[in-house]
């Protein structure tokens, strides 16, 4: 097992200097800059501060306190289960995680940091254990469950956008992150040493992600299409409302209702054989149909069906072929391809409607259908 060692040395890039500081890790390395970022409050965090970028480097007093943090960490102690650091990291990779969503979690990157953490949303008072993993442009959320001797997934959160705010405390190891996608969440960490590679470390790669992703409201589909994970649903769900929606028409979406739930899927016309990708919104009453450009940049309407006038039948739900049917007096056959289970099942809990009720619908004026694709 190798040791813990921190080296600061001085990088010139494109004109401009930063101290680098590299963590020399069990079996790898990690390594991140503080840069002009990194202000005089970053470091000495007794008062409340706002964490963001204020200018002037890191001073040395300030690098051989980071660095002192550091070494105050053995390498080999056991942070959970009997395991190091590292071996938790390996164990990340190698068992799996109950309740994970979405793509593997190799695609994520190399781990940054991680360790055991206290966090609470901003609406609880109650503080819950979590092991908290850090990605170059995300951050993992677990829960721990100790009877089985594993992770739980709890949600992965975009860094993009995102900013660090200290918080009072007893202890002075608490942080907020806040960001436009995301619930504000309070974390404590377990030594004052774990509170300062986790701020200086978040820092930085908000900054990373911040250059990928710009944060602004308008740029954010990139980030929840697909909407392959339940965050990234209720993100959507909450960005439909104050987004422009190009070709709206009628009410507005505000006045449609709460939205029971939405799905990314690929819709087919009767005497059509292509499918189009669409996502798919239902309201209470209504089921609206919505497409996202290329550039993932925009959204715009693509129609819309009353509940009450249509029905949904099964038509496959093998494995690779969750598909339905969408039918009723005011439009032609629709069939919806989802690309997930659970789309496919609330899906159909929310559109299948006895039978009876199309016999007694009326609908005034008739409502937009989903357009068809010009192209062939």
């Amino acid at each position: 097992m190798g040791c813990c060692n921190v080296s600061a040395r001085r990088a010139a890039s494109a004109g401009a200097c930063q101290d680098e500081v590299e963590l020399l890790e069990i079996g790898g390395s990690r390594k991140w800059s503080i840069s002009e970022a990194q202000s005089e409050g970053s470091l000495h965090l007794r008062d409340p501060v706002t964490m963001t970028e204020t200018g002037g480097n890191l001073r040395l007093a300030e690098e051989e306190d980071f660095q002192g943090r550091i070494r105050e960490l053995n390498p080999q102690a056991e942070l959970l289960w009997g395991r190091t650091r590292e071996e938790l990291r390996n164990f990340l990779f190698t068992q799996p995680i109950a309740g994970w969503e979405g793509t593997s979690i190799h695609s994520l990157g190399e781990i940054v940091w991680s360790s055991l953490v206290l966090m609470r949303s901003c609406h609880m008072e109650e503080m819950s254990e979590r092991y908290i993993v850090l990605f170059p442009f995300q951050l993992l959320i677990l829960s721990v469950d100790h009877m089985k001797k594993t992770f739980v997934y709890q949600g992965l959160l975009p860094l993009a956008g995102m900013s660090v705010r200290d918080v009072p405390s007893d202890t002075g190891c608490m942080f907020e992150m806040t960001g436009p996608m995301i619930e504000s969440r309070i974390i404590s960490c377990l030594s004052p040493a774990e509170f300062h590679i986790w701020v200086l470390s978040i820092q930085q790669h908000i900054k990373m992600a911040n250059a990928h992703w710009p944060a602004h409201p308008s740029n954010i589909i990139p980030l929840l299409v697909p909407c392959d994970e339940q965050w990234k649903k209720r993100k959507l769900m909450k960005h439909l409302f104050y987004t422009t929606i190009l070709k709206w028409e009628g009410k507005p979406i505000q006045h449609l209702g709460r939205i029971h739930y939405l799905a990314m899927v690929q819709v087919a016309y009767a005497g059509m054989g292509d499918f189009e990708e669409r996502l798919l919104v239902l309201f209470p009453e209504d089921l609206v149909f919505l497409s996202v450009d290329r550039e993932r940049t925009g959204i715009a309407y693509e129609g819309k069906l009353p509940l009450a006038g249509i029905q949904a039948k099964e038509k496959s739900a093998m494995l690779g072929r969750l598909e339905f049917e969408i039918t009723g007096n005011l439009t032609e056959p629709i069939l919806v391809a989802c690309s997930t289970a659970e789309d496919y099942e609330k899906c159909l809990f929310y559109l299948q409607k006895p039978e009876q009720n199309l016999d007694t619908v009326t609908v005034q004026p008739p409502p937009m259908v989903p357009k068809k694709s010009l192209q062939r």
